[in-house]
């Protein structure tokens, strides 16, 4: 398999892929034409191109491009003239795609200008709409076949049927606009065009091979993850400190790098059959509007439009995220009667609905086995105070190993400071700490007092009877009883 990095129309991007190393690049005739093509000559590859390069061509129109079918026509008639005069120098090229061309044209477009070119060097874009039986009479038409990328996701089928056509016709599958590691696994593709190597550049993203395993981290995780991998920027033989201060084009030559690793890897899968892991953190498709891939269908009315038909009801269930068991409870009628009543109460749902085709981990899973129901489950019951604190210490336990681990890490990487080890030390004091709360069996009583004018403390908690504790029994001492007290106890000193 080969990865065919496009945007190499724009000159900075071909300048910064021939100092990568890459060989394999793609061109969007469409981006061509919108930077401005001679108008007294023909536009040569050969010109622009060192011979180095196998330069794949693409038309490009942009999914949510509207276009007019006079324009549409047009443009395919130029797109023909444009291939006609660089044949020699293009080693691939596809037709052109868009919804506002009828099958029927494109048919026609295969049937006479295409057919007199090159077999090897065309490259028809199957329509997912077509299906199965498209894709099959595709196979017998053509020795090569392009693949749009977010349908390898939507039809999961196509992981089985794929293999069978290729044994069968010896078929090539071209992915276009997909790099994804766990997309590539799934198809025996020829190439993969993607856009991504510009990601670093235009949204900020880091892509690194680890290794074993391309990883891609969002921009909010750009400090976090680049400081990890100093030992492989070295081993590619980059600029460690451009990398760390954000050089546009080095993390590009990352990228570049880390691909081309993620290519050797895949053709190594391939060719020993083995199911080793590929990874990326990345669930973002290849497929956007900058990829310049051409979709079959990209009518997003859904099925609104559709009539829809009403279920037997002996086909409907419940919906099979939770479980359901009934149980008997006493209720009353209008009347005030008793009356026994079954009613469904929800419970966790061990049993599950993922498959193997289409699940996240399918790329890493030790029991991925094709068109299979998942070989796992999960029996968790957290139903009393004691099954709470044993799942709260088994994930704990599992966050301590994770923190020894990024530790480890850490420690290779030179020992510099790692602020992901100290977010996952402070989710494990989380934990404990909440573990020590549920052991916790005190009981106490908290009282806030407030205190308002000039009332005393007394005042503020009994109120009027603070005032009346205050005061004498029998309204006090008169005059007289007061004299008799002053008197006698003078007389007594």
């Amino acid at each position: 398999m080969k990865i065919i990095y496009l945007g190499a129309e724009v000159p900075s991007n071909r300048t910064l892929l021939e100092s990568a190393g890459a060989t394999e690049v793609g061109v969007s005739y469409w981006r061509l034409v919108k930077r401005g093509l001679p108008k007294t000559k023909a536009y040569l590859l050969s010109n622009y191109f060192p011979e180095s390069m196998k330069i794949f061509v693409h038309a490009g129109i942009p999914r949510n491009q509207q276009l007019s079918l006079d324009e549409l026509e047009q443009f395919a008639a130029d797109y023909e003239e444009f291939i006609a005069n660089n044949i020699d120098r293009i080693t691939l090229f596809s037709e052109v795609i868009h919804p506002g061309l009828s099958p029927e044209f494109i048919e026609v477009q295969r049937k006479t200008a295409w057919s007199q070119l090159p077999p090897a060097k065309f490259l028809p874009v199957w329509d997912p709409s077509s299906g199965k039986r498209g894709l099959n009479e595709m196979a017998q038409k053509y020795l090569d076949i392009g693949i749009p990328g977010e349908t390898i996701e939507e039809m999961t089928w196509l992981a089985s049927d794929s293999r069978m056509i290729q044994r069968r016709h010896g078929t090539r599958f071209h992915a276009i606009g997909c790099a994804k590691p766990d997309n590539l696994r799934q198809i025996i593709f020829e190439s993969a065009s993607t856009l991504s190597w510009l990601s670093p550049m235009t949204h900020g993203e880091t892509i690194v091979w680890d290794g074993t395993r391309l990883v891609r981290y969002p921009k909010r995780m750009k400090e976090q993850a680049r400081s990890r991998y100093r030992q492989i920027y070295e081993k590619a033989w980059l600029d460690v400190d451009k990398i760390l201060a954000d050089d546009p084009q080095e993390v590009c030559r990352l990228a570049i790098w880390s691909y081309e690793q993620m290519e050797t890897k895949i053709n190594m899968m391939n060719h020993s059959g083995s199911d080793d892991e590929l990874y990326t953190n990345s669930d973002n498709h290849d497929d956007d509007t900058n990829a310049e891939t051409t979709l079959a269908n990209v009518d997003k009315k859904g099925v609104g439009m559709r009539k829809v038909e009403p279920r037997n009801p002996d086909e409907m269930g419940p919906l099979p995220v939770f479980g359901y068991e009934y149980k008997s409870v006493v209720e009353q009628d209008e009347q005030g009667h008793d009356v026994i009543k079954e009613v469904p109460v929800v419970r966790s749902q061990s049993a599950t609905l993922r498959q193997c085709d289409t699940c996240f981990v399918a790329a890493n899973c030790p029991a991925f086995k094709p068109q299979s129901a998942c070989a796992f489950n999960l029996p968790v019951e957290v139903k009393t105070k004691e099954q709470l604190k044993s799942l709260i210490n088994a994930i704990i336990e599992m966050q301590g190993q994770r923190v020894a681990f990024m530790r480890f890490s850490e420690e290779m990487n030179g020992g510099y400071a790692d602020p992901n080890v100290s977010q996952e030390i402070d989710r494990l004091f989380k934990l404990i700490k909440t573990v020590k709360e549920l052991d916790d069996s005190r009981e106490f009583i908290r009282m806030t007092v407030e205190r308002q004018g000039t009332g005393g403390v007394l005042s503020a908690i009994f109120g009027d009877k603070a005032q009346a504790l205050k005061e004498l029994p029998n309204n006090g001492l008169n005059e007289e009883q007061t004299t008799k007290i002053i008197q006698s106890s003078i007389e007594d000193n």
